[in-house]
């Protein structure tokens, strides 16, 4: 651990503006890298607003802010961000031709001992990133928003090291974050398995016109989200009474819709140009407000939300 003192972050979009956030706050000095100047100027101004947020609620000191701020250093040369690193996230698009070719670039310009690590939420790169360092690869799957969210999935390749995995979950629970990790690849791992199963009934619903957006998310909201932070699904099971759980599971009643490729709402929601909160309209309106008056209602709930999970023990 006292040998990862330098963090960089390849990708400074969604993601990777908010991981480099988590890091600043732990101390780290952190190389924020992406392709345009006007990029990494933006994920300046959304990490300087999340922190805004973190000062309002009472979370950070306001003195605490310009340190973290001053921890990030931003660049569009991939040189200079990898050069002195101990820990690299790449944060790229989910394109496997340009994560082999990062890792390949990584490989060349990152110190032989730094630990090369990709956010991707699917794809299996121990089949196709080559480096000479196949023992320190390694995926550290983050949730939006990193900065608020606690799960971190560690993905074990073939090749990794027990010391790296080891060294890695460490280095997440300094940071803050809950690690788990999973020994061996697996498409969508633990939580995107689950929310795609979840997905796919969603889509159902919508689609085949049982429900609106609105009912769904009541029905969600005021059902079983609202035990999961205690009970999570397996301990749930304990409490509905494994028997009872065994005749559940012989109930053929219920049928798991086929998967698709295709949702007839959201392509007809697209075609509209309503892409969600990043167009001010998806399955809901959001009035006519920016991207970050949103952005941060959403913050600030999940924030409060996040730390009362702590109180009560159950992060």
């Amino acid at each position: 651990m006292n040998e990862i003192r330098n963090v960089a972050i390849i990708g400074a979009g969604t993601m990777g503006h908010s991981l480099a956030q988590v890091f600043a706050e732990g101390g780290y000095k952190v190389w924020l890298n992406d392709l345009k100047d006007e990029i990494l100027d933006r994920s300046k101004r959304l990490i300087s607003s999340n922190l805004d947020t973190l000062v309002e609620m009472g979370y950070l000191k306001k003195s605490q802010k310009e340190p973290i701020l001053g921890r990030i250093h931003t660049t569009v040369s991939l040189e200079e961000a990898g050069k002195n690193s101990d820990f690299v996230i790449e944060a790229i698009v989910e394109d496997q031709a340009a994560k082999k070719e990062m890792f390949a670039r990584l490989d060349k310009v990152c110190p032989p001992g730094a630990i090369l690590a990709s956010n991707t939420s699917y794809m299996d790169i121990f089949k196709f990133v080559e480096t000479k360092r196949p023992d320190r690869v390694l995926i550290t799957h983050w949730f939006a928003p990193p900065h608020i969210v606690p799960l971190v999935e560690i993905v074990k390749g073939p090749q990794t090291s027990p010391e790296v995995v080891d060294t890695v979950k460490a280095l997440m629970i300094r940071v803050g974050k809950k690690p788990i990790v999973i020994t061996k690849f697996l498409p969508g791992f633990i939580a995107n398995r689950l929310q795609s199963a979840l997905g796919n009934e969603v889509f159902n619903l919508l689609d085949q016109g049982y429900a609106s957006p609105e009912d769904i998310d009541t029905a969600t909201k005021a059902s079983f989200a609202l035990r999961m932070p205690v009970l999570g699904l397996v301990k749930r099971m304990d409490f509905t009474g494994l028997d009872l759980t065994q005749k559940i599971l012989s109930n053929q009643t219920y049928k798991v819709p086929p998967q698709n490729p295709k949702s007839k709402t959201v392509d007809q929601l697209v075609s509209q140009g309503k892409l969600g909160v990043k167009s001010g309209s998806g399955y809901y309106e959001y009035g006519g407000r920016s991207t970050e008056e949103i952005m941060k209602e959403r913050d600030m709930k999940l924030i409060k939300l996040r730390e009362f999970l702590k109180e009560m023990g159950e992060l």
